[in-house]
């Protein structure tokens, strides 16, 4: 009753889950990175209101700079919003990934303990044939 190993598929699966986990450190790091672009863009807001206060063109440039800012600021939620909405995509295939690994490892795990456990047996019949083997030889 040889059983065929799982370790093709384990390996094949473990590959699988890794590749997903790389993904999703570089959705992780494009998530940072608008994140990080924010928050330079709210950072330069007060000191462009400083700098628009000191003459009459700089506040009237102001005016443009704020849409500007404000119409960067959307497109980069817009954008955060579609990372948002990969990393979901991309977890749920990163859990199914690792439950089917996990699947594949629990199967070997089974496979490699009734082989063990038929190795045993078959030693203790050995030594149960010995055992009475002596015990008839001794009569």
């Amino acid at each position: 009753m040889a059983t065929r190993s799982h370790a093709p598929l384990i390996r094949l699966a473990r590959f699988k889950v890794e590749e997903l986990q790389k993904q999703m450190a570089e959705i992780d790091r494009a998530r940072a990175a608008l994140q990080d672009q924010i928050d330079r863009l709210e950072e330069s807001v007060p000191e462009e209101q400083a700098i628009a206060t000191e003459s009459r063109e700089g506040y009237v440039a102001y005016g443009s700079y704020a849409r500007s800012v404000i119409k960067r600021k959307e497109n980069l939620r817009a954008s955060q919003e579609e990372v948002d909405a990969q990393a979901g995509e991309l977890r749920g295939r990163l859990e199914t990934a690792f439950a089917e690994l996990k699947k594949y490892e629990l199967l070997e795990e089974r496979r490699l303990a009734r082989i063990e456990e038929s190795v045993r047996a078959e030693e203790q019949s050995e030594m149960d044939e010995i055992a009475a083997r002596i015990r008839s030889g001794a009569h």
